[in-house]
C-alpha cells in the first residue's frame, strides 16, 4: 500500500515527517510532498505525484480557519466536501459561481451536485474523526459581507483552507483514494496572528496524522477490496 502524505508546506507535518524517520524507519510506502500555497499550486503537485508515484491513498494535512466558534483551537476534523468559493463572479453585488453562470454543470465530473464530495472518508475513518464541508480559496476571507456570503453555501462550510478542493479535484478525477485533515487554528475573518493558535493546530494536526499512519501500518488495506467509486 503506497500511502503520500502531502502539506502546503514542510512546517505543517514536519513533527510526523521526523517521528516516522526514527520510529518507523520501514515505512518506505509512505512519501511525503510539499505542494506549497493556492489552489494552482496545489492542483499541479498533486497531479504530477499522483501520476508519478501512483499512490494508493493521499492524505493531505494542514491548518486552517473556521467558520464557526463551536470548533476549538487544535481540533481536528476530515473534510468531506469541498467547494471552490471564489471562482465565480461578483456582479452587481450578485456572487454568481460557475454553475450558476451555467459554465459548467453542476453534476459534471469531478462535481457532484455542485461539490466535490469524497467518496472514500467512511472507508478510510478508522479514527472516527468527526466528518464536515470545507471551502477553498485563493484569497484568505477577511471581509464580513464574503464571510457571510460563504457561510450560506449549501452544505455550510466549517473549514476554510486554500488547498483543499484540489486534493478532491484531482483524487475524484483520478479516481485516486484520498483524505482531507485539518486542525483549527483561527476564526475564519480574524487577521490578528497573535489570536492564532500555530502551535496547538500543529500538534493537535500531528498527533492525529501519526496515529493515523500507525494504523495504516499496522492493519494494511488490501486495494483489491472494492472501494466507492
Amino acid at each position: 500500500m503506497q500511502i503520500l502524505v502531502i502539506a502546503a508546506k514542510e512546517a505543517e507535518i514536519k513533527p510526523t515527517v521526523e517521528f516516522m524517520a526514527a520510529y518507523v524507519p520501514t515505512a518506505a510506502h509512505i512519501q511525503f510532498a510539499f505542494t506549497d500555497i493556492g489552489l494552482t499550486a496545489a492542483t499541479f503537485s498533486i497531479t504530477r505525484l499522483a501520476l508519478t508515484q501512483a499512490p494508493d491513498l493521499i492524505i493531505q494535512a494542514g491548518i486552517a480557519g473556521s467558520f464557526e466558534t463551536g470548533y476549538q483551537p487544535g481540533e481536528v476534523v476530515l473534510i468531506n466536501t469541498e467547494q471552490q468559493a471564489d471562482l465565480g463572479v461578483l456582479e452587481n453585488t450578485q456572487w454568481k459561481n460557475i454553475f450558476d453562470l451555467q459554465l459548467t454543470d453542476e453534476n459534471e465530473d469531478p462535481y457532484k451536485k455542485g461539490v466535490l464530495p469524497n467518496p472514500y472518508i467512511d472507508y478510510f475513518n478508522f479514527l472516527g474523526i468527526r466528518k464536515v464541508a470545507g471551502i477553498s480559496v485563493n484569497t484568505i476571507s477577511t471581509d464580513t459581507a464574503a464571510i457571510t456570503r460563504m457561510q450560506q453555501n449549501s452544505p455550510a462550510p466549517v473549514i476554510e483552507s486554500m488547498e483543499g478542493a484540489a486534493l478532491h479535484f484531482v483524487g475524484r478525477q483520478l479516481q485516486i483514494p484520498f483524505l482531507q485533515l485539518r486542525s483549527v487554528s483561527n476564526q475564519v475573518g480574524e487577521r490578528d496572528k497573535s489570536r492564532w493558535h500555530f502551535t496547538q493546530a500543529i500538534q493537535s494536526l500531528n498527533a492525529t496524522l501519526i496515529n493515523l499512519l500507525t494504523y495504516l501500518q499496522q492493519h494494511p488495506i488490501s486495494f483489491t477490496e472494492n472501494l466507492p467509486a
